[in-house]
């Protein structure tokens, strides 16, 4: 994991395994026992955070074609905006 978050592992590897599947892994699980988004959401944050920084080096450190690591960082942009988005959502819905 130290690896992964100082960004020395592959951005394929970071990217693919971590950031997407394990992410869809822990979602369904997370959602199957919860069955709540709201909790799904809080879980979830530290690993958003996790990923991001992980993958966000990993594409920094990424020695092949200059585009793979532009669209990774651009995916974690847009995971990242729709994670707030819902986490806003949430929130409104809270305070009624």
């Amino acid at each position: 994991m130290k690896k992964f978050l100082e960004g020395e592992l592959s951005l394929p590897l970071s990217f693919w395994v971590f950031g997407f599947t394990v992410t869809l892994l822990m979602t369904y699980i997370s959602m199957f026992y919860t069955q709540d988004l709201v909790i799904h959401k809080l879980i979830s944050l530290p690993w958003h955070i996790f990923i991001f920084v992980g993958v966000w080096r990993s594409s920094n450190n990424y020695k092949g074609p200059k585009i793979f690591s532009i669209l990774a960082k651009i995916m974690l942009i847009f995971w990242s905006l729709s994670f707030v988005n819902i986490l806003l959502h949430i929130w409104s819905r809270l305070l009624g």
